[in-house]
């Protein structure tokens, strides 16, 4: 990603431009998502969302770039595409299907535990944790189990507690892919260009998401049939959460304070659970406010530790 300034632009503002970006475009995400699945198959939906911003992603590369900046050897493509498949079309896959029944503000908290589970694949590896981010595990990890305890959360549709909470263990399973994937990817061949990778990942998550509704049994008429509002948030993820806040998310890397950066780990799903409780009626009971306050605690020490490792004092 490039680390240039638009002119009449300074690095400062730039920076919190960019952060709120992916604090609002990526807090917003669970939101969208329940608006697209009221009408549309979640996973044809997401899918075709996928498609639509890869190619429009590949467009973008080959207009600025050539179309040879999508040529990469056959071992990133693979790669590419493999996380792809992980990422997006498992760790996705799963919070689409969940949704209409797991609040958003929950599927984001649970989301928002990411970073804990790439704790214990380094800790499996056989790297040595600080001891801040052990206290770190221990404390989202009890918030977690505080969250998916039944009973503790009011469900978006009618189905019994027990139900609930297998589309809540469904959504763990999809962010322990995520994490897999996000811990696996510097041990793979990845091409340079962090957006020809987001392109070919895109088109692999789209192709196995939309792959995955047909076998579910999903039809391209029900996704057309939609209502103009799901189309509305449908175009939001393809146009702002895919390609929009994920441009902004590289410019941070390249060029801001890993410190600042992730930030987004615990913002995020603060802002997802108050669009939750203030558009889509989602109730906080008591269980679920102490569950969400001490995943975010576990989370916020996990991280800190990690890019206190990873910045060093200047």
């Amino acid at each position: 990603m490039s680390s240039q300034v638009s002119p009449g632009i300074s690095k400062s503002a730039m920076t919190w431009l960019s952060l709120w970006t992916v604090y609002l475009i990526w807090g917003s995400t669970y939101f969208a998502i329940a608006n697209v699945i009221e009408s549309m198959p979640p996973l044809l939906a997401m899918g075709i969302r996928f498609l639509i911003a890869g190619l429009l992603l590949a467009l973008l590369i080959s207009l600025r770039q050539g179309v040879g900046e999508l040529k990469i050897p056959k071992e990133e493509l693979r790669s590419s595409l493999v996380m792809g498949f992980l990422l997006l079309g498992f760790g996705l896959g799963t919070v689409s299907i969940a949704q209409a029944y797991v609040p958003s503000g929950i599927a984001a908290l649970i989301i928002a535990a990411l970073p804990l589970w790439i704790a214990i694949f380094r800790t499996i590896s056989g790297e040595r944790l600080a001891r801040v981010s052990w206290l770190g595990l221990v404390i989202g990890f009890a918030g977690m189990a505080l969250l998916l305890k039944p009973g503790s959360i009011t469900p978006v549709s009618d189905i019994e507690d027990s139900k609930l909470f297998l589309f809540m263990l469904l959504v763990l399973l999809g962010n322990i892919g995520w994490a897999l994937g996000t811990f696996l990817a510097p041990r793979f061949p990845l091409p340079k260009d962090t957006l020809v990778f987001t392109a070919y990942e895109m088109l692999a998550g789209g192709v196995s998401l939309t792959l995955g509704g047909f076998i579910k049994g999903e039809s391209i008429s029900d996704f057309l049939d939609a209502t103009s509002w799901s189309w509305l948030w449908f175009f939001y993820l393809v146009i702002f959460g895919s390609i929009a806040a994920y441009s902004a998310y590289l410019w941070l890397v390249a060029n801001a304070p890993v410190s600042l950066t992730a930030t987004y780990a615990y913002v995020n799903p603060i802002i997802a659970v108050a669009l939750g409780v203030i558009f889509l009626d989602e109730l906080i009971t008591s269980a679920y406010a102490s569950g969400a306050a001490i995943v975010l605690v576990g989370v916020i020490l996990v991280v800190s530790a990690e890019r206190v490792k990873k910045e060093p004092a200047i």
